[in-house]
């Protein structure tokens, strides 16, 4: 439907009483629908659904948040008096209540719903359809951001608003003037979202192509194809799994994991999963359950270099508070099939991150970050070492640390010792992005240097994590629990790379 079935616009004369009865019958189912709704059964969560509609309709939407059925009249009100209404409000209730509620208030609206007039725009009816429909099955792969911003270079530049979902995009630019070569907006935007979704690529290639075969635009689809850039913008960004664990710090021994997937090498655009509250114990069945998803989406987008080169193994970063970052997270043990379990770091890079340093606010400590990360990308790896004598003097080992800015990594013991700990946070808040340790405890001289040969063995920084994957693989393969790498723990935090971790109510999600 292209407005709001009429509920607040005026039609033909003949037509008047037909679409005011339309209007109002809608506006009582869906306030019927709204009313049986688990979300909006309490006054507080009434009032987040009305404010992600106002969102999402570029509206102010208040209720009082007093009588269910009142704040439901306002809410189906203002969707209906927005143009393309129903369907953000489709939207909103799919994030709320998931995709079986979403269906009935389609329903629901498809049930009152006039036919689709043929209205002036590029598309006909037929085809807006279609496309919205497979716009809201591919969704939940497809970046906005991303696909906003091929859109914008598609365009020339031309202007765009941020925050729209894929489907609001769509509708905004779905009666723009089609550019020179023919071709309208709304096209652009579906061959786009081609691009970004591995699962749902060949319907939506079908359908541009089937418009373009019909409009006589073929050649210019392909000219557009062929004009875009080929490849993404940095080849070092890989496919990676990214798990922040929080312990809820109140006796209850649970712990907060928050996952993330980067589902394309070269662009880092991880979107977020559910948070779900766990135990330590529990945390290898949660890191399974986020690799099924990021498991099925790396296939479906894999593809051989065309240069021939080596594809890193997708990645797994673990985001890790201060007191966990000795935990043995490369050794959690994943069952693939009917397999036995194996190791975590058998198949997967596997990283350590600092949750405090990627939710800090401090200026300084930013910007420190980014420089030593700088300079280990230009430069290489310059070690800054610290052994059980440093603990004496940690002050001043902290002092050299930060004077000499050549420095980019430290191999030290392991942090679960308390003056180890201390160097490592020093190093995190002096900026420093590489570290490696024993997570047995003293990291003894020989082991240090198979540590330096690693190093050494590598072209360039970028190809370190390869290089401590194969060194865990072949601890793995020779069967010798004493080799380093069954027990080697790397910290490996690019800057570049940031995820919004922002604190959330333990109670709320274990409730």
């Amino acid at each position: 439907m292209r407005t709001g079935a009429g509920l607040g616009t005026a039609g033909e004369p003949d037509d008047d009483d037909d679409a005011r009865a339309r209007g109002l019958e809608l506006l009582l189912r869906l306030t019927d629908a709204l009313c049986e709704l688990g979300c909006t059964a309490d006054p507080q969560e009434r009032i987040r659904f009305a404010e992600v509609l106002g969102d999402h309709l570029t509206k102010q939407v208040d209720i009082r948040g007093v009588k269910l059925r009142e704040d439901a009249v306002t809410l189906a009100r203002a969707a209906l008096n927005a143009p393309h209404g129903e369907r953000v409000l489709v939207t909103v209730v799919r994030i709320f209540e998931g995709a079986a509620a979403a269906a009935e208030f389609d329903r629901l609206i498809e049930a009152v719903a006039p036919p689709a007039p043929t209205l002036p725009g590029p598309l006909s009816a037929q085809d807006e359809s279609t496309a919205r429909a497979l716009l809201a099955r591919a969704q939940g792969e497809i970046s906005a951001r991303r696909l906003r911003d091929g859109l914008v270079g598609d365009l020339n530049g031309l202007q765009l608003p941020a925050g729209l979902t894929p489907e609001q995009l769509f509708t905004h630019v779905l009666e723009w003037n089609v550019q020179p070569d023919g071709l309208p907006p709304a096209v652009l935007l579906l061959d786009h979202a081609a691009r970004l979704t591995p699962t749902h690529r060949a319907a939506l290639t079908v359908w541009v192509d089937g418009w373009a075969q019909r409009a006589g635009l073929a050649d210019a689809v392909r000219r557009r194809r062929t004009e875009r850039p080929a490849g993404p913008t940095d080849t070092d960004i890989p496919r990676c799994l990214i798990i922040a664990v929080e312990p809820a710090r109140d006796g209850s021994g649970e712990v907060v994991v928050r996952t993330w997937l980067n589902t394309a090498t070269g662009y880092w655009d991880p979107q977020p999963e559910e948070p779900v509250v766990t135990t330590l114990e529990g945390l290898g069945a949660a890191v399974e359950r986020a690799l099924q998803q990021g498991a099925r989406l790396w296939a479906a987008q894999w593809a051989p270099d065309p240069g021939g080169r080596e594809q890193p193994p997708p990645y797994i970063e673990f985001v890790l508070p201060y007191d966990l970052l000795n935990h043995d997270v490369a050794g959690l043990r994943l069952r693939s099939g009917d397999g036995r379990p194996l190791p975590l770091g058998v198949k997967y890079g596997v990283h350590l991150r600092s949750l405090e340093r990627m939710r800090t606010d401090d200026v300084l400590v930013r910007h420190q970050w980014r420089e030593r990360w700088r300079a280990l990308r230009q430069h290489g790896v310059t070690v800054h070492g610290w052994s059980e004598p440093d603990a004496q003097r940690l002050d001043a080992w902290q002092i050299a640390l930060a004077g000499e800015a050549r420095h980019t990594a430290v191999v030290l013991d392991a942090p679960a010792d308390s003056f180890a700990r201390e160097a490592l946070k020093a190093a995190i808040a002096e900026g420093i992005g590489l570290a490696v340790w024993d997570r047995r405890g003293v990291f003894v001289a020989e082991r240090r240097e198979v540590v330096t040969a690693v190093f050494a063995s590598v072209p360039t920084s970028a190809q370190i994590p390869r290089a401590i994957h194969r060194l865990r693989q072949k601890a793995e393969v020779d069967s010798q629990p004493h080799l380093l790498g069954r027990h080697i723990a790397f910290f490996w935090d690019d800057p570049t790379r940031p995820v919004d971790i922002q604190p959330t109510d333990h109670d709320d999600l274990a409730s």
